[in-house]
């Protein structure tokens, strides 16, 4: 069976190459169509990549939380980039009609577009991985969020959407977490399966040490990964490092993942403009505490840390899923806005402090070191919400063996 893998968004593009690598280890031939940016997830993954179809666009995919970013995207070239895209699956869906070939769509209702229209006409079946929605966003086990409007058409997945998932063409949906799949299956009738988040595989650590004592605090800081917003909230999170390494009476070990776009010196000249000493190229230190600037190690620092404090989309919800709480506060966007930040916070739960300004770090630490339940509560809140590693296997299997 043939496979087309479409996914929008760097998040996604990462999801969609785990899956594809582990259908090929299972002997099926798989390329990808990144709608958003050029692919580098597929392209580090070895996963051939349509790139007569690809361009990078200036919102990087979060058009969604900014209006401007979506003129500035139609100015570019969207629209026609858009019009090709969905003309290549409609051929490539309608060639060899005689041999098995299969979408997958990876992401929210844009690819889930992409794989619907053609399928009516072709003949040719998709499966979804459904990666932005949950029901978790306005409710949880127990009721809806009391702060949330329940959603249009009683979930967090429109009837329009929905309409397109329930294709006879729809061979699977895959969701992110157990909620999520009960209610689609039990509510409206829906294929949904939960075989975990795909979001937690890749995540082992690869046995780095940072110089971490026993009885000394580590501390994840994650800014994001997109320039400029990313140097914007760095200046933010350091403000909430400073109020930390007060608040604790332990030497403190700040774990800064760095991504690889964003630019090194920038951030080490900030960190010694607030008066940080340097001590090598990556290592900075004042008073009780020490900062290490990582562009790689990102598993083992979310594994050692005991706490985040970040401003970011998925390492955010990773960390989560690792058992670990994390502290944000809101940004000015494009990605990390207030409305992006109290969305996350609903998602995830208890495991998320939003505060609205870095000193209030100091009040959310003293609560939580006050509580002995709270860290084992975050554990196993993040399993529930996140699920284990594992899902993208299961899925190639699940599509192996019963698509």
């Amino acid at each position: 069976m043939e496979i087309l893998c479409i996914s929008n968004g760097h998040g996604e593009d990462i999801i969609a190459a785990r899956i594809c690598i582990e259908l090929e280890k299972l002997g099926f031939s798989a390329i990808a169509l990144p709608l958003v940016g050029v692919g580098h997830a597929y392209t580090k993954a070895n996963i051939p990549i349509v790139e007569k179809f690809t361009q990078a666009m200036p919102s990087g995919g979060f058009v969604r939380m900014d209006s401007r970013q979506l003129a500035r995207d139609v100015k570019s070239g969207l629209v026609g980039l858009t019009r090709k895209q969905l003309g290549f699956v409609w051929n490539w869906s309608r060639e060899n009609r005689r041999s098995k070939r299969l979408i997958l769509a990876v992401g929210d209702i844009v690819p889930l577009l992409f794989a619907w229209l053609p399928s009516q006409f072709s003949g040719c079946n998709f499966a979804f991985v459904a990666t932005a929605k949950s029901e978790y966003f306005w409710r949880d086990r127990k009721s809806s969020l009391p702060h949330v409007k329940k959603p249009f058409g009683g979930s967090n997945f429109f009837p329009w959407e929905r309409a397109l998932m329930n294709s006879n063409r729809c061979k699977a949906i895959f969701v992110r977490d157990l909620l999520t799949a009960e209610i689609l299956n039990q509510d409206f009738k829906l294929p949904a399966i939960y075989l975990g988040n795909s979001m937690m595989d890749g995540l082992e650590p690869k046995g780095m040490s940072f110089g971490i004592g026993e009885d000394e605090w580590a501390v994840a800081i994650l800014p994001g990964s997109r320039a400029p917003e990313a140097y914007e909230n760095w200046m933010t999170l350091m403000l909430c490092a400073q109020v930390v390494s007060r608040a604790i009476p332990h030497n403190v070990h700040f774990l800064v993942a760095i991504a690889p776009d964003l630019d090194m010196e920038i951030i080490g000249q900030s960190i010694i403009q607030k008066g940080w000493q340097r001590i090598d190229e990556t290592t900075f230190k004042v008073q009780n505490a020490r900062l290490i600037l990582l562009q790689d190690g990102f598993s083992d620092c979310l594994h050692q840390c005991h706490l985040g404090l970040a401003m970011a989309g998925t390492a955010t919800e990773q960390m989560v899923g690792l058992g670990k709480p994390v502290i944000t506060i809101a940004g000015n966007g494009p990605q990390f806005t207030r409305k992006f930040a109290e969305e996350q916070a609903d998602l995830l739960g208890c495991s998320i402090n939003l505060i609205e300004k870095p000193a209030q770090v100091a009040d959310v630490l003293n609560e939580i070191l006050q509580d002995p339940d709270y860290f084992q509560e975050v554990s196993r809140n993040g399993e529930e919400r996140m699920g284990k590693a594992g899902a993208s296997a299961r899925i190639a299997k699940y599509i192996a063996e019963k698509i």
